[in-house]
């Protein structure tokens, strides 16, 4: 019943985000309607295919905020096989770093199946144009889950300062 609940509410949200957005039929929330000065990253699953997808609003700049939108069934069953059943899911951390060098930054994202966060876009590493992200989710035994595009993480262009 739980997992009913949050679906629905889920759904009701994005399609409110949708209508507010003027982007119905594409099934995305922007996270840059959160904060309209900054740029957003969106990780959704897109109705109807249950395909994994990314977007980005905005450019992103070395060494500046960037906020996240995050759908937490992504590290849950059936989108992820290999994760636990979203119910068992208590924690999700996002991970960010300057092409595949130096140390991600990590960062919490928090809410119920529609998370937020927030990170700062680390200094680009020898000139790198390159955001690499993942995230981790875990359930309430400490088991980890991931979200990273096979073991690729996501990448974003950025302009480096």
């Amino acid at each position: 019943m739980k997992y009913i609940k949050a679906t629905i509410a889920l759904t009701l949200g994005l399609i409110l985000a949708l209508g507010l957005g003027g982007i119905f039929g594409i099934g995305v929330f922007s996270a840059n309607a959160i904060n309209g000065d900054l740029p957003g990253l969106q990780f959704a699953i897109e109705p109807g295919t249950g395909e994994l997808v990314q977007f980005q609003s905005g450019p992103i700049f070395s060494e500046r905020p960037v906020i996240v939108a995050y759908d937490a069934l992504r590290l849950a069953q059936p989108a992820n096989p290999d994760c636990p059943p979203a119910e068992n899911l208590v924690e999700v951390k996002g991970y960010a770093m300057s092409d595949n060098s130096g140390q991600p930054e990590s960062f919490r994202v928090s809410g119920d199946f529609l998370q937020f966060g927030k990170f700062t876009m680390p200094a680009c590493y020898q000139g790198s144009e390159e955001l690499q992200i993942w995230f981790v989710g875990s359930d309430d035994r400490g088991n980890e889950c991931f979200d990273s595009d096979f073991g690729n993480n996501y990448s974003f262009p950025v302009i480096c300062r």
